[in-house]
């Protein structure tokens, strides 16, 4: 029997146990539901700071209790429930620009984090989803607007903060743990510790122009076609993405530039291809420009809906038979579905794939498949699973771990490549009982 007075008496945040006011409305305060079948958590703990993480972790190795750690509840697998005790670390979401640099709290989600440095004019190459936690895409890798010129968002991180194992707090970076530090730039996802604090190195905010350019369903294997030989490797500055949905296909995006420069990069691009039968662009402030696409992903965090989603990364293009096949499975899926194109190579900010612990840098593009569905759904997951199979003969067989698919055969080799023998050990060193062990956290070697 877990006494959790101790527990509750030994932090400064709130304990909360199943009946408790408030325990029901912080389970579900995520905009996606956990993996099908997670149970609900034996407690939640909010912690206020690194102390109270540490108290939280030796809590949970004392009493063999199964841990999550969540911020911003995003994962679609599941990783962040546990029938045993969620270290929430939401709580701690202070966000402090100095200079070049922004220290930022384990639980800050990204719109928090736009905010604060739009109003410093600064930026960082990071996701579109306003409500997903900043800890999580780091550790992930983290892929934005920005990343074909500047990196992803790990590439960015210079220092954490980080409660171990054995309940102690380190500060990584390059010198000090540079082991950790490592495994937590695209890592991080294995399970190596709570980071309950981080520094990023910034850069001063350009100005952006979105655009998004649709055209009816029937015009995807030309524009796609389009995309594949020219749009990949267009200019860093430029990130155009190619969304299939329901009834239309559209590229969209953002450039590091003016709206002239990008009409008159698109025209070049879409060269050949029928007029669209929608155009919106406007050229924007980099905060505007955040706030529009982040209003354009749509997630209502009062709403939780499960997400089945993977991906894949390619190196080649995709012949017209494997185009057709996806198109026609495509057609048959759930009603909210979608395909998403994502350029990855053929930026300037070129790192080499074991310089940190995310591999997939030479990758030309990704692409992910997704279905939403109100309630859970053996049929739309089938369907993703499908999308994804349709795909795999062409793909390299890395797949994005912030994509997190349960279904995967070997899933460290997926995400890790090469890298992963090396996490193995880094798990080792500073998780050597798996206290952080999840569905999908690196062993120990």
């Amino acid at each position: 029997m877990v006494d959790w007075t101790i527990l509750r008496d030994d932090v400064g945040g709130a304990l909360l146990l199943p009946g408790d006011p408030g325990f029901d409305d912080i389970v579900r305060a995520r905009p996606f539901t956990a993996h099908d079948g997670v149970p609900a958590p034996a407690a939640v703990v909010r912690c206020r700071d690194a102390a109270d993480v540490a108290a939280a972790v030796s809590f949970a190795r004392r009493h063999a209790l199964p841990v999550a750690v969540r911020s911003g509840g995003h994962c679609a697998a599941g990783l962040s429930s546990t029938a045993g005790l969620v270290i929430d670390v939401s709580p701690m979401d202070a966000v402090e620009v100095d200079g070049d640099r922004v220290v930022v709290g384990g639980g800050v989600r990204l719109a928090g984090l736009v905010e604060a440095l739009g109003a410093h004019g600064r930026a960082l190459p990071t996701g579109t989803c306003p409500t997903v936690g900043v800890s999580g895409l780091t550790l992930g890798g983290g892929w934005g607007m920005l990343s074909r010129q500047h990196g992803l968002t790990c590439d960015q991180l210079v220092r954490a903060e980080v409660v171990t194992a054995d309940g102690a707090v380190v500060v990584a970076d390059e010198h000090t743990e540079p082991d950790l530090f490592w495994a937590l730039r695209g890592g991080g996802t294995g399970g190596f510790g709570v980071v309950t604090s981080m520094v990023f190195r910034t850069l001063p905010a350009p100005r952006m122009t979105n655009f998004q350019y649709a055209w009816p369903l029937e015009v995807a294997p030309e524009l796609l076609g389009a995309w594949f030989g020219r749009m990949i490797d267009a200019p860093a500055r430029l990130c155009a993405e190619v969304g299939v949905y329901p009834g239309e296909v559209r590229l969209h995006g953002a450039l590091a530039g003016t709206d002239a420069e990008t009409l008159e990069l698109l025209a070049r691009l879409c060269r050949g291809l029928p007029a669209p039968a929608r155009v919106e662009l406007a050229e924007l402030s980099y905060l505007e420009s955040a706030r529009q696409l982040a209003g354009a992903v749509g997630v209502d965090d009062d709403a939780s809906r499960h997400l089945y989603a993977t991906s894949e990364f390619f190196d080649d293009a995709l012949p017209a038979e494997a185009v057709d096949a996806l198109l026609t499975r495509f057609a048959s899926g759930p009603p909210e579905r979608e395909i998403g194109f994502m350029p990855w190579g053929g930026g300037e900010y070129d790192i080499a794939p074991d310089a940190t612990a995310f591999p997939h840098r030479r990758a030309r593009y990704a692409v992910h498949h997704l279905a939403l569905t109100p309630d859970a759904d053996v049929e739309a997951r089938d369907w993703v699973v499908a999308m994804r199979d349709t795909l795999r003969p062409y793909g390299n067989g890395g797949v994005y771990a912030n994509f997190a698919d349960l279904g995967l055969a070997d899933w460290e080799r997926a995400y890790y490549g090469d890298n992963a023998g090396r996490l193995r050990e880094v798990k080792r060193r500073y998780d050597p009982g798996d206290v952080f062990r999840t569905a999908q956290s690196v062993r120990p070697a």
